[in-house]
This record gives structure tokens, C-alpha cells and sequence, in this order.
């Protein structure tokens, strides 16, 4: 039977060299697994961690080896890795068993002196005893690259855009842990029903101070594998996804537009707004991802969505001054929510964000034509980057002087949230916040 180290290694190995999606990658391997409870919960921490880390982690491998990174080979480096993440973040496990087991995967993928590579880097990792990181004062980037494990591109445009002690902050909030969050379905029951029936079910939650419908879940078992999930009354949402939603206010009875819609926890929100009546027209890029919108309607009791493909860019005739209020969660660079992916920072397009933003604006262009005179529009991302964020809405707006900006506030979003959507539009910030990191923007089309 496979080790969840060995699952960790075949994971991290298949997410590098094919340059996958970690929590894609995971999943598919997960499924239909016969790995113990205890096993897979350690491969998780292992890819997780590993990937989290991985800058750090490689800094370390070279201070005690002469052989270039490059010159490795792939499983031997990602074994490398997870050794030493075990004996530098995970307290829990021995020195020993980090060595021993790492170097029985080198001998099964590698051969006998790569297993004896593996065992003398460990032992000189482990007798050091803690990282020797990079002199700040003297390298203040090459520090927070290797402290943060972030790339160093991505590090100075962190410095450029938010100064050097604001861009700390946010960095090590890229490596915390992040809670599990929900949205309670309103359909079916009450956020205090949800909560006790949890309970009842060995899950302690709490309500949200930011949404009326978020809640927050103690880490431990899956919440997907209750039967308050399978029946419908919860679904795993960011409390600041839950914002886009809760900002536009969809009504009974209104036509509404989701034109970016996978996964779909939005759209489904949005009918939950809605009480089931009136019309969701909902669609995606790629038919394939609408499958997942349908089955979470399903499961949520919703009838209202209609999902089908279609390209965000190119021009729906019959859409025109069609829709009421439309939700505009364009692709973004995801920035905001590192912390819940953090393969996200190594994927090379972060290095230049020209391309995304031009496609943010030709979305956001093409689409506010399907609203009606005096409708409402939420433009939303998941990332901290002000050029994707106002810097898109400021071109649209120069161009389209009959959308104007307008209060996001809802009776739906706590107090310390709302007096900011006041003004049309907020970022919000995992440091500061306390949340995933959002930008929501609410533009209304003028008679």
C-alpha cells in the first residue's frame, strides 16, 4: 500500500513537470484512493507545505549541496524537499523518521547513491538545526523572497506596489493557514440551524462578522462528507467571495448575468438572493466546467440557473440591455488568495500582468452592454493587484461615461465592511481583513 509521503511525492512531481493545478492534481489523485485517513491527511500536509514553502526550501538544499538544482533529478529533489519541510515545519514528526523515510523513496526512485545524497543533505539540514536565512539589511528582497518563499519578481513588485514593511505583511499572510469558510444556504435553513446541525455532526462552526450568511469551520473533519452537505444547506465559499454576491443584490423575479460562472458557488448565491425566482443566465469559457455549476444547483435545490458555454469576449446579441443586475468575476491573478493556492506564485504570467489586464478590460467592455438602462453590475476579482482592479475600472469608466460607481453597501454585510462598500468599491486584504483577498466594484448604467 502507498505511504502518503510517496502520494505527496507522485503529486508534487506530476503539478511540476506537467505544470498543473496543486488542488487539481490532489483531487484527481485522492479520488478513489485507499489510503488511510491519517496517511492522506499527511500527504496533504506534505503537498501543501512543500509547495508553500518550496523557495525556502530549495535555499536550503543548496546551501548544502554542490550539485545545481537544474542538475537534479525531479523525484530526488521533490523528496529533498518534503525531508526537509518534515524536519523544519513539522515538529510532530522525528529527525529520524524525516531522514530514514526519505531515504527509502530515494532508493525506490532513484538508485543507491542518490539514496546516499538524499541522507547526507538531510543530516546536514538536521544538525544545523534552524535556516540560515540571507542578510536582510543588506538584501531586504532576497530575504523576503527566502523568509516568504515567493519568487523574487513577485517579491519586488510586492515592495514596489505596497513598500517594504506593508509587503511583509502580506507576504507571511500568503503562508498562513487559512480557515475553512462556508456559505449557508438560506433555501433550506437558517445560519443557526447549519450551525447546530454541525455540531450535531462532530463540526464546531461559528458565524461570520463580515456576511450574514459565512461561517467559519474548526479544521478536522471534511465538512464535504456530512449530510448537511449532501443535503444542500452549506457550500464551501470564501467569506470575501460571498461580498460579489451579497454587493449586488440581486431580487425576486430580476434577470441576472454570471458571465465568468465556474465553479459556480457565486451564481448559486446569487439564486439563494433571489428566493429561486426569476432567471440566471449563467455561462463559462469551457463546457466542461459547467458540469459542476449544474451539480451544485442540484444539490442546493436551485432551479433558476441556466449554464451554458460561451465566450466572455466575444459579443451575445440577444444579451443586449437584456439583464437587470450582472456578476462580472473576471479571471484575475489570484493574488488575493495565495494562501489557499500557493502554486499560484510560481506560474510564470505573474511576471507580467499586461496580458490579464488587457482581457479584464475587454471582458468587462463587451459585457456591460447586456445591462438595462439604470441596471446594476458587480465587477470582482480575487486579487490585491490595483492595476487589475480600479486601474480596470478607471479605463472603463473613460470610455463609458454612462456607467458611474455607486455604494456596494447591503443590509446582507457586517458593519465594518459596509461603511467602506459606501463608497462603491473596497479591496480587501488578508492582513488587514482578516479574509481572502477581493476587490469588489459595483458600476451602474445611467439613462
Amino acid at each position: 500500500m502507498a505511504s502518503g509521503r510517496e502520494a505527496a511525492l507522485k503529486i508534487l512531481y506530476e503539478t511540476e513537470q506537467k505544470d498543473g493545478y496543486l488542488n487539481i492534481v490532489f483531487a484527481n489523485h485522492m479520488r478513489g484512493s485507499d489510503l488511510p485517513r491519517e496517511e492522506r491527511a499527511l500527504a496533504k500536509e506534505l503537498v501543501s507545505g512543500v509547495m508553500q514553502h518550496k523557495i525556502t526550501l530549495d535555499y536550503v538544499i543548496r546551501s548544502y549541496s554542490s550539485i545545481r538544482l537544474k542538475k537534479i533529478s525531479p523525484y530526488i529533489l521533490q523528496i529533498l524537499r518534503m525531508g526537509i519541510y518534515q524536519l523544519y515545519y513539522m515538529d510532530k514528526i522525528p529527525a529520524s523518521a524525516a531522514v530514514n523515510e526519505s531515504v527509502k523513496l530515494a532508493k525506490k526512485y532513484g538508485h543507491k547513491a542518490l539514496s546516499g545524497f538524499v541522507n547526507a543533505i538531510l543530516h546536514k539540514a538536521s544538525d544545523a538545526g534552524k535556516i540560515k536565512l540571507p542578510d536582510k539589511k543588506q538584501n531586504v528582497a532576497e530575504y523576503l523572497s527566502v523568509a516568504y518563499s515567493h519568487p523574487g519578481e513577485l517579491v519586488k513588485w510586492y515592495i514596489e506596489t505596497f513598500g517594504v514593511d506593508r509587503a511583509e505583511s502580506l507576504l507571511a499572510q500568503n503562508n498562513v493557514t487559512p480557515p475553512i469558510e462556508a456559505r449557508v444556504n438560506t433555501l433550506k435553513a437558517s445560519r443557526e440551524e447549519v450551525i447546530k446541525i454541525l455540531a450535531d455532526e462532530g463540526i464546531t462552526a461559528h458565524e461570520s462578522d463580515i456576511t450574514d450568511c459565512g461561517i467559519v469551520l474548526e479544521r478536522g473533519k471534511n465538512p464535504e462528507k456530512t449530510r448537511a452537505y449532501r443535503d444542500g444547506l452549506f457550500s464551501i465559499q470564501g467569506i470575501s467571495s460571498q461580498l460579489a454576491a451579497l454587493a449586488l443584490s440581486p431580487k425576486a423575479g430580476e434577470t441576472v448575468l454570471d458571465l465568468c460562472c465556474a465553479p459556480g458557488g457565486k451564481t448559486a448565491h446569487l439564486a439563494e438572493l433571489m428566493k429561486n425566482e426569476g432567471e440566471i443566465l449563467a455561462s463559462d469559457l469551457y463546457e466542461h466546467r459547467l458540469s459542476q455549476v449544474r451539480e451544485n444547483a442540484k444539490r442546493l435545490g436551485i432551479s433558476i440557473i441556466k449554464a451554458s458555454q460561451m465566450d466572455a469576449l466575444a459579443e451575445k446579441k440577444e444579451y443586449l440591455n437584456k439583464a437587470d443586475k450582472i456578476l462580472l468575476d473576471v479571471p484575475c491573478s489570484g493574488l488575493g488568495i495565495i494562501r489557499r493556492k500557493p502554486d499560484i506564485k510560481y506560474k510564470d504570467e505573474l511576471s507580467d500582468f499586461g496580458e490579464l489586464v488587457l482581457i479584464q478590460k475587454n471582458i468587462l467592455n463587451n459585457c456591460a452592454k447586456y445591462l438595462k438602462i439604470e441596471g446594476e453590475l458587480i465587477y470582482s476579482t480575487c486579487t490585491i493587484n490595483p492595476q487589475e482592479n480600479m486601474g480596470v475600472v478607471n479605463s472603463f469608466l473613460e470610455k463609458n461615461p454612462d456607467f458611474c460607481i455607486v455604494s456596494a453597501a447591503s443590509e446582507y454585510i457586517g458593519d465594518k465592511i459596509n461603511s467602506d462598500m459606501e463608497k462603491g468599491y473596497i479591496t480587501l486584504y488578508p492582513d488587514s481583513h482578516g479574509c481572502d483577498g477581493f476587490f469588489i466594484c459595483k458600476l451602474k448604467r445611467r439613462g
